[in-house]
């Protein structure tokens, strides 16, 4: 968000030394303000919109399964990822993906948190299948782990 905000405010600082030093046309000038005006507002109102809305698609790499919901044609899963913390997915009703993700959440119950991954199957027009396993913490604990 902050570079979003950074880009514009340089980009208005470029209209504000056109509309003052140059020796354009005033048509241009109020076009030029106008644009940015606009361009600022659309672009706030999209990201805003888009703020804690599911990713429409399945989780890329390895994830550790938080929760997840399935109603009607799809499931919502909610993920921990190393790199970029806490991410929320939304991808097609699978039985066996549901089937599986029950399991982890049974686990989960227990003291066991889950990781997984979606591995593309045989036929690359079927849903990739979730392999899951045991989580065995944050993969810089695992190095310090192995280094001793």
């Amino acid at each position: 968000m902050i570079l979003i905000y950074s880009v514009y405010l340089l980009l208005s600082a470029l209209v504000v030394f056109l509309i003052f030093y140059s020796s354009l046309s005033k048509l241009i000038k109020a076009t030029a303000l106008t644009a940015t005006v606009l361009l600022g507002v659309v672009t706030q109102e999209h990201y805003s919109s888009q703020l804690g809305k599911p990713i429409e698609e399945y989780p890329p790499g390895g994830f550790v399964y938080v929760h997840h919901v399935s109603a009607g044609d799809a499931i919502t899963l909610w993920v921990w990822i190393e790199e970029k913390g806490h991410r929320l997915y939304i991808f097609p009703y699978s039985q066996d993906t549901a089937q599986k993700l029950e399991e982890a959440k049974e686990k989960g119950e227990e003291g066991i948190p889950q990781e997984g991954s979606f591995e593309p199957q045989g036929d690359s027009k079927s849903d990739p299948g979730l392999v899951l396993d045991d989580w065995r913490g944050p993969s810089t604990e695992r190095t310090k782990s192995n280094d001793t």
